[in-house]
Parts: C-alpha cells; sequence; structure tokens
C-alpha cells in the first residue's frame, strides 16, 4: 500500500469541482441555446418534459454512487464490488426509460426520450469514477472529463443541429462523446488510482448485497430529489401547455445551472466534511458552513437584483422574441436557485455524517410540500405561481434540514 498523500487544501478541491462543474453548465447552456435557434418553444418543451422524466429514474438506479463512494474511505467496499452493483442497476433503469419511452412517449418525442436516458446511463459509469477521484482528492481528473465530455458533446450537438440533422442525430452525436469519455477515460483512470492507493479488491456477492441495502436510502433520495426538482415541470405540463413548458425550461436553466455549481462544489467537500465529523472537529464543520453560506447570501442579493433590473431584456436578448416577459420569472427561478443552495449544502452534512434515512424523511416530506405549493400557485397564478410556490417548498426544507444538521455542528455531536 502506497504513503497516503498529505490531505490537499480545501481552497483547490473546492476549486477543481467549481472548475470543470462551470464548463459542464456553459456547455449545457450553449445546448439549450442552440436548442432555442434551431427548433421551436414546443420542442424545446419536449426536451424538458424528456428530461423530467428520464431524471428521477437515473436519479434512483444510480444509486448516487459517487457519494457513496467519495465518503466509503473507512468501508471494507471493492471498487468491483460499486462498479458491479452500477452495472445491474443502470441496466435497469434503462429497461424503465425503455418501458416509458414505448408506453408514455410517440415518435420524435419517443426518441429524444432514449437517448438521453442513454446518455444518463453513460454518465453514471462517470459519476462513479468521480467518487473514487473525490475519495483520493483527485478533483482535477474530475474537472477534466467533465470538460472532455460537456465541450466534446456540445459541440456535436450544435453542429448537427447547426446542419440541419435534427434534433434527435444532435442527442445521439452527444451520447457517443460521453459513452467514450466514460469508459476509455474515466473508468481507467479510477482503476488505476483505486489500486495505486491500495484500495480493496475482488467482487463479493455478499458485499454487493449489503452495499444495495446501504445504498437504497441514497437511491431513494435521488429519486424523490429529482421529482421534487422537476415537480414544477410536471405541474406545467398539466396545468398550462407546452409553450408554457418550454419558457419554464429555458428561464429555469438559470436555476439548473446555479444548483449545478453549487452541488458540484458541496460534493467537493463531502469526504473532508466526513473526516471532521468522524474527528469531532465541529470548529471546523461550523467556520466552513459559515463561510459557504456568507457567499451564498452576497451572490442571492446580486444576481436577483440583476434579474430584477434587466431580466426582460436578458432573456429576450439571448433566446428570442417567444421568451419575452419573463425576467419576473428568471428572478424568482435564482431566488429558488439559491435557496436550493443551502439545500444543498445542509444536506451535505448529512451525506458526511452517512445519515440517508434521515434525509429520506426530510425529502419526502419536502416533495409532498412542493406538489402543494407549486400546485396550488400555478391554480391562483399561472407560471409565475408556480415558480413561487416551488420557492416556498424549498424554504420549508431549509428549515427541516437546518433542525436535522444543528446537533452534528455542536461540540457534543
Amino acid at each position: 500500500m502506497s504513503q497516503a498523500a498529505p490531505p490537499v487544501r480545501m481552497r483547490l478541491l473546492l476549486g477543481w469541482g467549481v472548475f470543470g462543474q462551470l464548463i459542464y453548465v456553459a456547455s449545457q447552456f450553449v445546448t439549450l441555446l442552440a436548442l432555442t435557434r434551431f427548433a421551436t418553444v414546443q420542442e424545446v418543451g419536449i426536451y424538458g418534459l424528456a428530461s423530467a422524466v428520464v431524471l428521477p429514474v437515473f436519479f434512483f438506479f444510480d444509486l448516487n454512487m459517487r457519494v457513496n463512494v467519495a465518503a466509503s474511505a473507512r468501508s471494507g467496499f471493492s471498487f468491483q464490488d460499486f462498479a458491479g452493483l452500477l452495472a445491474l442497476s443502470v441496466c435497469a433503469g434503462l429497461g424503465i426509460v425503455l418501458l416509458l419511452g414505448f408506453v408514455v412517449f410517440d415518435g420524435p418525442a419517443r426518441i429524444i426520450l432514449l437517448l438521453i436516458g442513454a446518455a444518463k446511463a453513460a454518465e453514471s459509469l462517470s459519476n462513479l469514477c468521480y467518487g473514487v477521484f473525490q475519495r483520493y482528492d483527485r478533483m482535477a481528473l474530475l474537472s477534466g472529463s467533465l470538460a472532455m465530455r460537456s465541450l466534446g458533446g456540445t459541440v456535436l450537438f450544435v453542429s448537427f443541429l447547426a446542419m440541419g440533422s435534427g434534433v434527435a442525430w444532435a442527442f445521439a452525436a452527444q451520447f457517443i462523446v460521453w459513452s467514450l469519455v466514460a469508459l476509455g477515460i474515466d473508468y481507467a483512470r479510477a482503476r488505476r488510482l483505486w489500486r495505486a492507493n491500495g484500495g480493496p479488491e475482488g467482487r463479493d456477492a455478499g458485499r454487493m448485497r449489503q452495499l444495495l441495502r446501504s445504498a437504497l436510502p441514497l437511491a431513494f433520495n435521488g429519486l424523490i430529489s429529482a421529482l421534487q426538482g422537476n415537480t414544477p415541470r410536471f405541474v406545467i405540463a398539466g396545468l398550462l401547455n407546452s409553450v408554457a413548458l418550454g419558457q419554464f425550461t429555458v428561464v429555469a436553466y438559470a436555476m439548473q445551472a446555479i444548483s449545478t455549481v453549487l452541488m458540484a462544489a458541496t460534493q467537493s467537500l463531502i469526504a473532508r466534511f466526513s473526516t471532521y465529523l468522524d474527528r469531532g472537529q465541529t470548529d471546523a464543520l461550523r467556520k466552513t458552513l459559515g463561510k459557504l453560506f456568507f457567499g451564498l447570501t452576497v451572490f442571492t442579493v446580486f444576481s436577483v437584483g440583476i434579474s430584477l433590473l434587466i431580466g426582460d431584456w436578458l432573456v429576450l436578448t439571448v433566446f428570442g422574441d417567444d421568451y419575452s416577459g419573463l425576467g419576473l420569472l428568471l428572478a424568482i427561478c435564482v431566488l429558488g436557485a439559491s435557496l436550493r443552495g443551502i439545500v444543498l449544502i445542509l444536506q451535505m452534512c448529512l451525506q458526511a455524517a452517512r445519515a440517508f434515512r434521515l434525509m429520506l424523511i426530510i425529502r419526502i416530506g419536502s416533495a409532498l410540500v412542493m406538489l402543494t405549493l407549486c400546485t396550488v400557485g400555478g391554480l391562483l397564478a399561472g407560471l409565475a405561481g408556480i415558480a413561487i410556490g416551488m420557492c416556498a417548498a424549498l424554504l420549508v426544507q431549509v428549515v427541516a434540514l437546518a433542525l436535522a444538521v444543528r446537533p452534528l455542528a455542536e461540540p457534543d455531536g
């Protein structure tokens, strides 16, 4: 076994995690922008609905393996245990997507759904490898992978759309790039890194069953999280129309982008927070949480203010005439992203403590609140009302998580 390297500074971990995710977010933005330029609002709405269906499936069948691996330094699970269980689970997820595609969707929408599902399967393998990179503080490898698959997939996606090949071919090209990076680069690097650090080896059916039992709360958390996050889209599809769904998909990308970057930042720190809790370093935990919350507060005030001032012009300029008059919706979504950021930070503390069951209980309650408030908001005030209901539900979730995390940050926690 090789000698353990000195701990990487937290700012460096955070920096690499955010850097890679920024590239991913920028690439996804270009993808969405290309859709608005080369497809109709209705087609953008179909993409939004297909994503809302696929994401919950893979948030469950992914088993949140990245977090599980990153926080597994004291466990006896091997790389083969993680990879074998993920392979079985992802195959089951693909089967569910295939079934939904033929039962619920038809025509081009079905093809888009299946291609998005295939791309998420490839991403699940990359996420497993990212957990290994995090476990050994090799965030530069994670950022490099994100950059390769994001930039490569986006370049081909936009190229196919610009050539008039159609949305389906564009998604197929993106899937090919993501698969090549996951299989050809990420898996090989993760395997070598695991061996170099003397990680447990060999696949064992008993350990895999134990891993599945421990991962199920995480999987259900992922499922409920995705359902909760996509509840506004489901409500819009049920109460409004595909045009409203397309408009929300575009504007809510601001929320998705901010949340994605914040998720990367928090995931980069899970292993470090786990160490704090194992060693009883509550002072360090509170200090880090304070810095994160302060930075998020400053960002919220600035970004919501900008959205209120120039949001209408900004959305119209970037996405075109079909998306005019959406500045207020943008400001609400940015506020929602900040609330979601607080949720992610507090959840990170529970993940580091491996309090997965408690997270699941809070998540289920929060999802029910989200569905109720979004539905009421949609009935009372349409699209903006749904967004306001979303923010109110996130605020309820923040309060519940804060009460759960508080004992962990106390000196005797």
